[in-house]
Protein backbone atom coordinates (compact mmCIF):
# COMPACT_ATOMS: atom_id res chain seq x y z
CA UNK A 1 0.00 0.00 0.00
CA UNK A 2 1.43 3.27 -0.85
CA UNK A 3 0.17 6.65 0.79
CA UNK A 4 0.62 9.62 -1.23
CA UNK A 5 0.41 13.57 -0.28
CA UNK A 6 -3.42 14.34 0.72
CA UNK A 7 -5.37 16.36 -2.22
CA UNK A 8 -6.78 18.48 0.17
CA UNK A 9 -8.80 18.64 3.29
CA UNK A 10 -12.99 17.46 3.39
CA UNK A 11 -16.25 18.40 5.56
CA UNK A 12 -18.78 15.49 6.72
CA UNK A 13 -21.58 16.20 7.83
CA UNK A 14 -23.89 13.19 9.17
CA UNK A 15 -27.47 13.05 9.34
CA UNK A 16 -30.20 10.66 10.74
CA UNK A 17 -31.75 9.03 8.08
CA UNK A 18 -35.00 8.54 10.02
CA UNK A 19 -37.44 10.56 12.18
CA UNK A 20 -35.86 10.53 16.01
CA UNK A 21 -37.26 6.71 17.47
CA UNK A 22 -37.01 4.67 14.45
CA UNK A 23 -34.00 2.71 14.29
CA UNK A 24 -33.13 2.06 10.53
CA UNK A 25 -30.19 0.41 8.29
CA UNK A 26 -29.69 2.80 5.33
CA UNK A 27 -27.41 0.64 2.91
CA UNK A 28 -27.40 1.32 -1.07
CA UNK A 29 -27.53 4.97 -1.91
CA UNK A 30 -27.98 6.47 -5.55
CA UNK A 31 -28.41 9.92 -6.16
CA UNK A 32 -32.63 9.76 -7.55
CA UNK A 33 -33.97 11.20 -10.60
CA UNK A 34 -35.35 14.15 -8.51
CA UNK A 35 -32.15 15.68 -7.48
CA UNK A 36 -32.66 13.56 -4.09
CA UNK A 37 -30.48 11.49 -2.82
CA UNK A 38 -32.99 7.26 -2.35
CA UNK A 39 -31.36 4.71 -0.31
CA UNK A 40 -32.84 1.25 0.67
CA UNK A 41 -33.66 0.79 4.26
CA UNK A 42 -34.03 -2.87 5.25
CA UNK A 43 -35.11 -2.57 8.60
CA UNK A 44 -38.22 -2.02 10.06
CA UNK A 45 -39.86 0.21 8.65
CA UNK A 46 -38.29 -1.25 5.13
CA UNK A 47 -38.65 0.49 1.75
CA UNK A 48 -36.92 3.27 0.10
CA UNK A 49 -35.36 6.60 1.80
CA UNK A 50 -34.96 9.86 0.40
CA UNK A 51 -33.20 12.78 1.59
CA UNK A 52 -32.70 16.44 0.21
CA UNK A 53 -29.13 17.20 -0.32
CA UNK A 54 -29.19 19.91 2.45
CA UNK A 55 -30.16 16.83 4.85
CA UNK A 56 -34.09 17.38 4.87
CA UNK A 57 -35.96 13.74 5.45
CA UNK A 58 -38.40 13.10 2.98
CA UNK A 59 -41.34 10.79 3.18
CA UNK A 60 -40.19 6.87 3.02
CA UNK A 61 -41.31 5.25 0.29
CA UNK A 62 -42.63 1.74 2.01
CA UNK A 63 -41.74 -1.94 1.04
CA UNK A 64 -42.21 -4.09 3.12
CA UNK A 65 -39.84 -6.49 1.42
CA UNK A 66 -36.80 -5.55 2.77
CA UNK A 67 -35.11 -3.92 -0.02
CA UNK A 68 -31.36 -4.98 -0.35
CA UNK A 69 -29.91 -2.75 -4.11
CA UNK A 70 -31.46 0.00 -6.28
CA UNK A 71 -30.86 1.84 -9.66
CA UNK A 72 -31.49 4.75 -11.49
CA UNK A 73 -32.72 4.93 -15.02
CA UNK A 74 -32.54 7.49 -17.76
CA UNK A 75 -36.34 7.68 -17.86
CA UNK A 76 -36.31 8.88 -14.34
CA UNK A 77 -37.94 5.25 -13.05
CA UNK A 78 -35.87 4.00 -10.14
CA UNK A 79 -36.09 0.51 -9.44
CA UNK A 80 -35.20 -1.88 -6.74
CA UNK A 81 -34.80 -5.60 -6.00
CA UNK A 82 -36.03 -7.10 -2.13
CA UNK A 83 -35.68 -10.32 -0.56
CA UNK A 84 -39.09 -11.08 -1.64
CA UNK A 85 -39.06 -8.95 -5.37
CA UNK A 86 -38.80 -6.60 -7.02
CA UNK A 87 -40.41 -2.57 -6.83
CA UNK A 88 -40.04 0.48 -9.05
CA UNK A 89 -41.50 3.90 -8.91
CA UNK A 90 -41.86 6.06 -11.91
CA UNK A 91 -41.60 9.81 -12.48
CA UNK A 92 -45.26 10.56 -11.66
CA UNK A 93 -44.78 8.88 -8.30
CA UNK A 94 -47.06 5.47 -9.10
CA UNK A 95 -44.92 2.86 -7.01
CA UNK A 96 -44.96 -0.80 -8.25
CA UNK A 97 -44.65 -3.76 -5.85
CA UNK A 98 -44.09 -7.50 -7.47
CA UNK A 99 -43.65 -10.53 -5.33
CA UNK A 100 -41.55 -13.58 -7.01
CA UNK A 101 -41.61 -17.28 -4.93
CA UNK A 102 -39.00 -18.39 -7.24
CA UNK A 103 -36.38 -15.81 -7.58
CA UNK A 104 -34.62 -14.40 -4.55
CA UNK A 105 -33.21 -11.09 -5.81
CA UNK A 106 -29.96 -9.54 -3.97
CA UNK A 107 -28.54 -6.98 -6.55
CA UNK A 108 -29.40 -5.07 -9.49
CA UNK A 109 -27.87 -2.98 -12.58
CA UNK A 110 -28.70 -1.18 -15.39
CA UNK A 111 -26.88 -1.53 -19.07
CA UNK A 112 -25.78 1.74 -20.71
CA UNK A 113 -28.85 1.26 -22.95
CA UNK A 114 -31.40 1.19 -20.08
CA UNK A 115 -32.08 -2.21 -19.83
CA UNK A 116 -32.44 -3.87 -15.82
CA UNK A 117 -30.75 -7.16 -14.54
CA UNK A 118 -30.97 -9.04 -11.84
CA UNK A 119 -28.99 -10.59 -9.40
CA UNK A 120 -29.87 -13.04 -7.57
CA UNK A 121 -30.71 -16.80 -6.46
CA UNK A 122 -33.58 -18.62 -8.63
CA UNK A 123 -35.49 -22.02 -7.29
CA UNK A 124 -33.13 -22.01 -4.13
CA UNK A 125 -30.35 -23.65 -6.32
CA UNK A 126 -29.13 -21.75 -9.00
CA UNK A 127 -27.58 -18.50 -8.18
CA UNK A 128 -28.60 -16.54 -11.24
CA UNK A 129 -28.48 -13.09 -13.50
CA UNK A 130 -31.64 -12.64 -15.23
CA UNK A 131 -33.86 -10.03 -17.36
CA UNK A 132 -36.43 -8.61 -15.83
CA UNK A 133 -40.14 -9.95 -16.46
CA UNK A 134 -42.16 -6.82 -15.17
CA UNK A 135 -45.26 -5.93 -17.07
CA UNK A 136 -45.71 -2.57 -15.32
CA UNK A 137 -42.33 -1.39 -16.09
CA UNK A 138 -40.69 0.93 -18.88
CA UNK A 139 -37.68 -1.91 -18.95
CA UNK A 140 -39.55 -4.74 -20.35
CA UNK A 141 -37.55 -6.64 -22.95
CA UNK A 142 -37.84 -9.41 -25.05
CA UNK A 143 -37.81 -12.38 -24.19
CA UNK A 144 -38.78 -11.79 -20.98
CA UNK A 145 -37.71 -13.76 -17.59
CA UNK A 146 -34.15 -14.89 -19.07
CA UNK A 147 -31.50 -15.85 -17.07
CA UNK A 148 -27.61 -17.26 -16.68
CA UNK A 149 -25.75 -18.25 -13.71
CA UNK A 150 -24.54 -21.18 -12.39
CA UNK A 151 -25.57 -24.29 -9.29
CA UNK A 152 -22.65 -23.25 -7.56
CA UNK A 153 -21.32 -20.37 -5.78
CA UNK A 154 -22.92 -17.70 -3.58
CA UNK A 155 -25.78 -15.30 -4.86
CA UNK A 156 -24.65 -11.94 -6.28
CA UNK A 157 -23.76 -9.37 -3.70
CA UNK A 158 -23.34 -6.41 -6.09
CA UNK A 159 -23.54 -5.91 -10.18
CA UNK A 160 -22.46 -2.99 -12.16
CA UNK A 161 -22.48 -2.77 -16.33
CA UNK A 162 -19.88 -1.68 -18.63
CA UNK A 163 -19.56 -0.17 -22.11
CA UNK A 164 -19.04 -3.41 -24.44
CA UNK A 165 -21.74 -5.32 -23.14
CA UNK A 166 -20.45 -6.16 -20.36
CA UNK A 167 -22.30 -7.25 -17.20
CA UNK A 168 -20.06 -7.90 -13.54
CA UNK A 169 -21.28 -9.86 -10.42
CA UNK A 170 -19.55 -9.97 -7.10
CA UNK A 171 -20.16 -13.19 -5.48
CA UNK A 172 -18.92 -13.33 -1.68
CA UNK A 173 -19.69 -16.13 -0.79
CA UNK A 174 -17.48 -18.42 -3.58
CA UNK A 175 -14.60 -15.82 -3.79
CA UNK A 176 -15.54 -15.04 -7.34
CA UNK A 177 -16.87 -12.12 -9.57
CA UNK A 178 -18.95 -13.58 -13.13
CA UNK A 179 -18.61 -11.50 -16.17
CA UNK A 180 -21.54 -12.15 -18.48
CA UNK A 181 -22.96 -10.57 -21.47
CA UNK A 182 -25.64 -8.60 -20.82
CA UNK A 183 -27.71 -7.88 -24.31
CA UNK A 184 -28.41 -11.10 -24.88
CA UNK A 185 -27.63 -12.51 -21.68
CA UNK A 186 -24.46 -14.89 -21.96
CA UNK A 187 -21.81 -16.20 -19.83
CA UNK A 188 -18.28 -15.21 -20.07
CA UNK A 189 -16.52 -16.23 -17.33
CA UNK A 190 -15.48 -16.77 -14.33
CA UNK A 191 -12.55 -14.79 -12.10
CA UNK A 192 -11.65 -16.56 -8.86
CA UNK A 193 -10.34 -14.43 -6.26
CA UNK A 194 -8.39 -15.27 -3.72
CA UNK A 195 -9.89 -17.50 -0.70
CA UNK A 196 -11.55 -15.11 2.30
CA UNK A 197 -11.63 -12.04 -0.44
CA UNK A 198 -15.66 -11.47 0.10
CA UNK A 199 -16.03 -9.34 -2.65
CA UNK A 200 -18.76 -6.44 -2.46
CA UNK A 201 -19.62 -3.25 -4.59
CA UNK A 202 -18.73 -3.09 -8.04
CA UNK A 203 -17.91 0.38 -10.06
CA UNK A 204 -16.28 0.57 -13.73
CA UNK A 205 -13.61 2.52 -14.15
CA UNK A 206 -13.21 5.20 -16.66
CA UNK A 207 -10.82 2.85 -18.69
CA UNK A 208 -13.85 0.16 -18.72
CA UNK A 209 -12.28 -1.58 -16.29
CA UNK A 210 -14.24 -3.36 -12.96
CA UNK A 211 -13.19 -2.28 -9.34
CA UNK A 212 -13.88 -4.28 -6.64
CA UNK A 213 -14.10 -3.93 -3.17
CA UNK A 214 -13.03 -6.27 -1.35
CA UNK A 215 -14.46 -6.55 1.95
CA UNK A 216 -12.43 -9.65 3.66
CA UNK A 217 -8.92 -8.94 1.69
CA UNK A 218 -9.11 -4.92 2.95
CA UNK A 219 -7.82 -4.25 -0.99
CA UNK A 220 -9.77 -3.26 -4.08
CA UNK A 221 -9.05 -5.21 -7.27
CA UNK A 222 -9.14 -3.89 -10.23
CA UNK A 223 -10.06 -6.61 -13.06
CA UNK A 224 -10.15 -5.77 -17.13
CA UNK A 225 -12.66 -7.67 -19.50
CA UNK A 226 -9.66 -10.59 -20.05
CA UNK A 227 -9.96 -11.63 -16.14
CA UNK A 228 -6.36 -9.93 -15.55
CA UNK A 229 -6.50 -8.90 -12.02
CA UNK A 230 -4.49 -6.10 -9.86
CA UNK A 231 -4.84 -6.03 -6.02
CA UNK A 232 -4.25 -2.66 -4.39
CA UNK A 233 -4.37 -3.45 -0.60
CA UNK A 234 -5.82 -0.88 2.17
CA UNK A 235 -4.82 -0.35 5.50
CA UNK A 236 -5.69 -3.33 8.13
CA UNK A 237 -9.12 -3.57 9.35
CA UNK A 238 -10.53 -1.41 6.48
CA UNK A 239 -12.93 -4.26 5.48
CA UNK A 240 -14.29 -1.96 1.77
CA UNK A 241 -17.63 -2.28 1.42
CA UNK A 242 -18.59 -0.11 -1.71
CA UNK A 243 -17.09 2.56 -3.52
CA UNK A 244 -17.90 5.27 -6.56
CA UNK A 245 -16.24 6.67 -9.62
CA UNK A 246 -16.52 10.65 -8.39
CA UNK A 247 -16.40 13.56 -10.34
CA UNK A 248 -12.94 14.40 -9.82
CA UNK A 249 -11.61 10.74 -11.33
CA UNK A 250 -10.93 9.19 -8.18
CA UNK A 251 -12.68 6.48 -6.54
CA UNK A 252 -14.06 7.20 -3.28
CA UNK A 253 -14.45 4.01 -1.00
CA UNK A 254 -16.51 3.06 1.96
CA UNK A 255 -14.46 2.18 4.41
CA UNK A 256 -16.88 -0.14 6.50
CA UNK A 257 -14.45 -1.47 9.16
CA UNK A 258 -12.35 1.55 10.14
CA UNK A 259 -15.02 4.03 10.21
CA UNK A 260 -12.81 6.17 7.07
CA UNK A 261 -14.08 7.18 3.66
CA UNK A 262 -11.33 6.66 1.36
CA UNK A 263 -10.15 8.20 -1.86
CA UNK A 264 -8.16 6.34 -4.45
CA UNK A 265 -6.77 7.29 -7.73
CA UNK A 266 -7.21 5.22 -10.88
CA UNK A 267 -3.77 4.12 -10.48
CA UNK A 268 -4.50 2.36 -7.19
CA UNK A 269 -2.34 5.13 -4.97
CA UNK A 270 -4.80 6.14 -1.74
CA UNK A 271 -4.54 9.71 -1.61
CA UNK A 272 -6.58 10.27 1.46
CA UNK A 273 -8.80 8.59 4.59
CA UNK A 274 -11.47 10.74 6.12
CA UNK A 275 -12.69 9.74 9.27
CA UNK A 276 -16.43 9.89 9.49
CA UNK A 277 -17.56 12.54 12.84
CA UNK A 278 -19.75 9.83 14.41
CA UNK A 279 -16.62 7.62 15.07
CA UNK A 280 -18.51 4.79 14.30
CA UNK A 281 -17.97 1.92 11.62
CA UNK A 282 -20.38 0.35 9.64
CA UNK A 283 -20.34 2.68 6.36
CA UNK A 284 -21.83 0.59 3.30
CA UNK A 285 -23.71 2.19 0.19
CA UNK A 286 -21.53 5.38 -1.36
CA UNK A 287 -22.13 7.49 -4.62
CA UNK A 288 -21.95 11.13 -6.14
CA UNK A 289 -25.03 12.95 -5.23
CA UNK A 290 -27.04 15.36 -7.66
CA UNK A 291 -24.83 18.16 -6.47
CA UNK A 292 -21.62 16.59 -7.09
CA UNK A 293 -20.48 15.31 -3.26
CA UNK A 294 -19.86 12.17 -2.33
CA UNK A 295 -22.85 10.69 -0.01
CA UNK A 296 -22.84 7.57 1.99
CA UNK A 297 -24.64 5.34 4.45
CA UNK A 298 -23.70 4.62 7.84
CA UNK A 299 -25.76 1.21 8.68
CA UNK A 300 -24.47 1.17 12.71
CA UNK A 301 -25.61 4.25 13.59
CA UNK A 302 -28.61 5.31 10.69
CA UNK A 303 -26.93 7.85 9.65
CA UNK A 304 -26.42 9.20 5.70
CA UNK A 305 -23.36 11.22 5.45
CA UNK A 306 -21.92 13.99 3.17
CA UNK A 307 -18.27 14.34 2.40
CA UNK A 308 -17.50 17.98 0.98
CA UNK A 309 -14.04 18.13 -0.32
CA UNK A 310 -11.78 20.95 -0.63
CA UNK A 311 -13.14 22.66 -3.38
CA UNK A 312 -10.07 24.63 -4.00
CA UNK A 313 -8.13 20.79 -4.83
CA UNK A 314 -7.17 20.38 -8.43
CA UNK A 315 -6.88 16.88 -8.57
CA UNK A 316 -4.56 14.93 -11.42
CA UNK A 317 -5.60 11.00 -11.81
CA UNK A 318 -3.94 8.45 -13.58
CA UNK A 319 -5.99 7.56 -16.45
CA UNK A 320 -4.97 4.01 -15.62
CA UNK A 321 -4.91 1.07 -18.51
CA UNK A 322 -6.65 0.77 -21.22
CA UNK A 323 -9.57 -2.10 -20.98
CA UNK A 324 -8.21 -5.43 -20.95
CA UNK A 325 -4.66 -4.20 -19.98
CA UNK A 326 -3.88 -5.90 -16.41
CA UNK A 327 -1.74 -2.76 -15.62
CA UNK A 328 0.52 -1.96 -12.80
CA UNK A 329 0.76 1.04 -10.49
CA UNK A 330 -0.91 3.40 -13.02
CA UNK A 331 1.15 5.69 -15.18
CA UNK A 332 0.91 7.37 -18.17
CA UNK A 333 -0.09 11.44 -18.62
CA UNK A 334 -2.09 12.51 -16.07
CA UNK A 335 -4.97 14.53 -17.00
CA UNK A 336 -5.54 17.26 -14.79
CA UNK A 337 -9.33 17.56 -13.52
CA UNK A 338 -10.75 20.48 -12.27
CA UNK A 339 -13.26 19.50 -9.03
CA UNK A 340 -16.78 20.10 -9.74
CA UNK A 341 -18.30 20.39 -5.71
CA UNK A 342 -20.37 22.58 -4.62
CA UNK A 343 -21.91 23.51 -1.49
CA UNK A 344 -25.04 22.94 -0.32
CA UNK A 345 -27.46 24.96 1.89
CA UNK A 346 -26.26 24.84 5.48
CA UNK A 347 -28.87 22.37 7.79
CA UNK A 348 -26.63 21.00 10.80
CA UNK A 349 -27.87 17.76 12.51
CA UNK A 350 -26.72 19.43 15.64
CA UNK A 351 -29.79 21.40 15.63
CA UNK A 352 -31.96 18.51 17.14
CA UNK A 353 -31.22 17.78 20.54
CA UNK A 354 -32.97 17.39 23.83
CA UNK A 355 -34.30 20.50 25.04
CA UNK A 356 -32.85 21.94 28.61
CA UNK A 357 -35.03 20.79 31.56
CA UNK A 358 -35.53 17.39 31.15
CA UNK A 359 -34.96 15.13 33.98
CA UNK A 360 -33.66 11.86 35.35
CA UNK A 361 -35.92 10.74 38.46
CA UNK A 362 -35.09 7.79 40.98
CA UNK A 363 -35.03 6.69 44.68
CA UNK A 364 -32.72 5.03 47.29
CA UNK A 365 -32.77 3.63 50.44
CA UNK A 366 -30.12 5.44 51.03
CA UNK A 367 -27.23 7.62 50.44
CA UNK A 368 -25.06 6.26 47.38
CA UNK A 369 -22.68 7.08 44.38
CA UNK A 370 -24.91 6.63 41.64
CA UNK A 371 -23.69 6.35 37.98
CA UNK A 372 -25.61 5.97 35.05
CA UNK A 373 -24.72 4.64 32.00
CA UNK A 374 -26.47 5.79 28.21
CA UNK A 375 -26.27 3.63 25.33
CA UNK A 376 -27.48 3.86 22.00
CA UNK A 377 -29.91 1.10 20.29
CA UNK A 378 -28.42 0.23 16.91
CA UNK A 379 -28.86 -2.83 14.61
CA UNK A 380 -25.56 -4.74 14.21
CA UNK A 381 -24.85 -7.89 12.55
CA UNK A 382 -24.14 -11.82 14.56
CA UNK A 383 -20.76 -13.02 14.57
CA UNK A 384 -20.91 -16.40 15.97
CA UNK A 385 -22.42 -16.05 19.51
CA UNK A 386 -22.03 -12.31 19.51
CA UNK A 387 -23.84 -8.91 17.92
CA UNK A 388 -21.07 -6.87 16.42
CA UNK A 389 -20.83 -3.53 14.70
CA UNK A 390 -21.80 -4.08 10.72
CA UNK A 391 -18.56 -3.29 9.48
CA UNK A 392 -16.77 -6.51 12.07
CA UNK A 393 -19.27 -9.23 10.67
CA UNK A 394 -19.35 -11.18 7.28
CA UNK A 395 -21.60 -9.25 5.19
CA UNK A 396 -24.98 -11.08 4.63
CA UNK A 397 -24.98 -11.68 8.59
CA UNK A 398 -28.27 -11.77 10.06
CA UNK A 399 -28.96 -8.73 12.01
CA UNK A 400 -29.59 -8.28 15.65
CA UNK A 401 -30.15 -5.25 18.15
CA UNK A 402 -27.56 -4.00 20.15
CA UNK A 403 -25.88 -1.35 22.43
CA UNK A 404 -23.32 0.68 22.29
CA UNK A 405 -22.24 3.04 24.97
CA UNK A 406 -21.83 6.41 24.78
CA UNK A 407 -21.32 7.78 28.42
CA UNK A 408 -21.85 7.91 32.02
CA UNK A 409 -23.45 10.31 34.43
CA UNK A 410 -22.23 10.16 38.28
CA UNK A 411 -24.16 11.58 40.24
CA UNK A 412 -24.12 12.22 44.30
CA UNK A 413 -27.59 10.53 45.26
CA UNK A 414 -29.65 11.34 48.14
CA UNK A 415 -31.71 9.14 50.47
CA UNK A 416 -35.50 9.44 49.10
CA UNK A 417 -36.36 10.79 45.80
CA UNK A 418 -33.34 12.03 43.68
CA UNK A 419 -34.34 14.29 40.71
CA UNK A 420 -31.06 15.16 38.23
CA UNK A 421 -31.50 17.66 35.17
CA UNK A 422 -30.73 16.08 31.88
CA UNK A 423 -29.31 18.41 29.31
CA UNK A 424 -28.80 15.61 26.62
CA UNK A 425 -25.20 15.71 26.96
CA UNK A 426 -22.77 13.42 27.82
CA UNK A 427 -18.74 14.24 27.94
CA UNK A 428 -19.62 17.92 26.38
CA UNK A 429 -21.47 16.31 23.23
CA UNK A 430 -24.97 16.52 22.73
CA UNK A 431 -26.71 13.01 21.54
CA UNK A 432 -28.11 12.37 18.27
CA UNK A 433 -31.76 12.16 17.79
CA UNK A 434 -32.52 8.13 18.25
CA UNK A 435 -33.51 5.31 20.29
CA UNK A 436 -31.32 4.89 23.89
CA UNK A 437 -30.99 2.85 27.17
CA UNK A 438 -29.96 4.12 30.36
CA UNK A 439 -28.89 1.44 33.17
CA UNK A 440 -28.22 2.51 36.82
CA UNK A 441 -26.62 1.55 39.52
CA UNK A 442 -25.96 2.69 43.13
CA UNK A 443 -22.65 1.85 45.16
CA UNK A 444 -23.18 3.11 49.12
CA UNK A 445 -20.25 3.91 51.41
CA UNK A 446 -19.68 0.27 52.62
CA UNK A 447 -19.00 -0.45 48.83
CA UNK A 448 -22.22 -2.60 48.08
CA UNK A 449 -23.63 -2.05 44.64
CA UNK A 450 -27.41 -2.44 43.83
CA UNK A 451 -28.80 -4.23 40.62
CA UNK A 452 -28.59 -2.49 37.52
CA UNK A 453 -31.90 -0.68 37.45
CA UNK A 454 -32.61 -0.30 33.28
CA UNK A 455 -35.27 2.31 31.34
CA UNK A 456 -35.71 3.13 27.81
CA UNK A 457 -36.10 6.89 26.19
CA UNK A 458 -35.57 8.94 22.78
CA UNK A 459 -33.75 12.04 21.89
CA UNK A 460 -36.67 13.78 19.82
CA UNK A 461 -35.83 17.15 17.30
Amino acid sequence: MTLADPAGAATITEFPASDAGNVVLPERIIAGPDGNLWWTQPAKPSGIGRMVPNGELLAQIPDGQVPLDLVKAPSGWVSWVSRGGFGSRRPDGTTFLNYDESFFPSAIAITPTGELRFGGKHNKDAKSICTPKLANSDHVEVPVGTCVGAETGGRPMAMAASAGNLLWASLSESDQIWITKSAPLQSVMTVDLPVGSNPQGIAIGPEGNAWVAMWGADAIDRIAPTGARTRFVLPPGSHPYDLTLGPDGAFWIAAAGSGRIARMTTGGLVTNEYPVPSGETGQSGITVGPEGNIWFTDTEMGLIGRLVPDPLTTISPSPGPAPGSPGGSGGGTADKVAPRFSSAPAFSPTSFRVPPGTTLKFSLSEAATVTVTVSRKVSGRRSGRKCVAPGKAKPGASRCPRLVPKGQLHVAGQMGRNSVRFSGKLNGKSLPPGSYQSSLTARDSAGNSSIAAKANFTIVN
